[in-house]
């Protein structure tokens, strides 16, 4: 999975490079890595899976962790969030990091309320 991402994304930054339009490349490149967070979260499902009880998603970790992460992810996007800090002008692992963690996030906020 890692090699499939790292080849689109190259693939996403030689396309931005030769038309010179960043937009949907830049976008799609971070995108790339939620896939990865939900797949980095499936041994948290396996485990509440082998749980007896009923299926319950957390709705407040997603609004509270899982919608900031994101936010955070396509803020260099977004007009309207300028300024832009100084410690994160340039380093675009954060979105990605930020997006994979949202993943994950999503993943893990899905579990097993007790029944009994």
């Amino acid at each position: 999975m890692l090699i499939v991402i790292g080849n689109l994304q190259q693939s996403f930054d030689n396309i931005g490079r030769e038309t010179f339009r960043l937009y949907p490349w830049s976008i799609l490149a971070v995108i790339l890595y939620f896939p990865l967070g939900v797949y980095l979260g499936i041994p948290g499902i396996m485990k509440e899976y082998q749980k007896d009880g009923k299926w319950k998603f957390s709705w407040y970790k997603n609004i509270f962790i899982t919608l900031p992460l994101i936010y955070f992810s396509f803020f260099w996007f977004i007009p309207t969030s300028y300024p832009i800090p100084d410690l994160m002008v340039g380093s675009h692992s954060t979105f990605k990091l930020a997006m994979l963690a949202s993943g994950i996030v999503f993943m893990y906020s899905i579990t097993k309320e007790n029944s009994g």
